[in-house]
């Protein structure tokens, strides 16, 4: 069997642009299914977490304070607080799941940390940089896989999900709440070699083969 996907050459994230910028805010994205937030306690809860670690705000998001969508429409739902602002919700449409035919992998020491920054400078800067079909994949300075630029990665391995431990280099993904998996840190060369990569998000799970 071959590759399904090229590789890009491995690069510095730093090169395309500046860490997120904490000073503008955190949100969340959510599914909306019916008029109803299947996982709205986890995104609170995390958003909620992340105020007070960053901004010393004891609770951002509440049930009076965020989203309430119409019955029976289904979309997307964003969530944000900035400080010194307060919280703004907007909704959307879904759209359709991303099609890839390249992995373009960068190195950001660290990580992005277990954050959702409003401030998408940097991710929209690799996404620029991998190009049309790429998706931008994160990894640390030892090539352990971190995320990618709008999911949580998982790889499967003769049927078993496996994806990185929740160890504060990444954010902790709502979405993988619906898969069953185990966490344990790998890097590229082995994300390389399993059967297919899973990008997992609040909206959507998506399954890319490995091998053609």
């Amino acid at each position: 069997m071959t590759r399904a996907l090229r590789v890009a050459p491995v690069r510095q994230a730093l090169d395309f642009g500046e860490r997120p910028d904490p000073r503008l805010g955190i949100f969340e994205t959510l599914l909306v299914e019916d008029g109803l937030l299947p996982m709205r306690d986890r995104h609170y809860a995390r958003i909620n977490a992340s105020a007070r670690e960053l901004y010393g705000v004891e609770c951002a998001v509440t049930a009076q304070t965020g989203l309430s969508p119409e019955p029976h429409w289904t979309g997307r739902a964003r969530i944000s607080f900035v400080p010194g602002g307060g919280v703004t919700t907007a909704l959307g449409e879904l759209g359709p799941d991303p099609v890839y035919s390249a992995l373009a992998p960068f190195i950001l020491p660290g990580g992005l940390g277990p954050h959702k920054w409003a401030d998408r400078r940097l991710l929209d800067a690799l996404a620029a940089a991998a190009g049309p079909g790429a998706l931008p994949l994160l990894l640390d300075d030892d090539h352990a896989v971190l995320e990618a630029s709008w999911a949580s990665v998982l790889i499967e391995e003769r049927g078993r999900l496996v994806t990185p431990p929740d160890d504060g280099r990444a954010l902790p993904g709502v979405g993988r709440t619906r898969l069953s998996y185990d966490a344990e840190p790998f890097d590229l060369e082995r994300l390389l070699a399993a059967d297919a990569l899973v990008l997992s998000s609040a909206l959507r799970v998506v399954r890319v083969p490995l091998r053609s």
